[in-house]
């Protein structure tokens, strides 16, 4: 009895990792462009293919602390995502939201055909990712206050230029 539960449980476990995941990183998100506005790499981080639904969801809060969200369409028809091989992919948003270029805790959401959501938690304009404790917590303080935390937010143009070229070409 005890090994045929710890058999259904290994099994579950296991298909919950092979399930296809992904990996992705916001090149560029601008909100002034009509057509292809948000750049983006995408890799499938598992043995088994998946390709990539047509849409982006973003949702963020504006400079006045009131959530929106945009919604952005792939402009690639080919969205097949092989395994461990980066694709760089564009979208376009629906609906111009200027307001979009100051807005504070981004997260977009890319979904698969198959496989795990991956959520991008940005934090500003400046595209830099953090994680979901922090994401929230500052998200949290912000909509309370007003004000963003102290810490890593502001930086100089010749930062802003070194943290640009460490993400590298890809």
């Amino acid at each position: 009895m005890l090994s045929t539960i710890l058999e259904i449980i290994s099994k579950a476990v296991a298909w919950i990792f092979a399930r296809p995941a992904l990996r992705v990183r916001i090149r560029e998100d601008l909100a002034d462009r009509d057509v292809g506005g948000l750049i983006f790499e995408v890799e499938n981080v598992s043995n088994k293919s998946t390709s990539l639904s047509p849409t982006v969801t973003a949702r963020y809060l504006s400079i006045k602390r009131v959530p929106s969200t945009v919604v952005f369409d792939v402009r690639e028809g080919d969205r097949n995502l092989a395994p461990f091989t980066p694709r760089q992919l564009t979208a376009s948003a629906r609906e111009a939201q200027p307001q979009r270029h100051h807005a504070w805790f981004r997260t977009y959401t890319f979904v698969p055909t198959r496989g795990r959501n991956c959520r991008v938690r940005i934090r500003n304009a400046s595209l830099e990712p953090i994680g979901i404790w922090r994401f929230w917590i500052e998200s949290l303080w912000f909509r309370a206050t007003g004000r963003v935390v102290v810490g890593k937010t502001s930086m100089t143009m010749a930062e802003f230029n070194a943290q640009e070229r460490s993400r590298g070409p890809h």
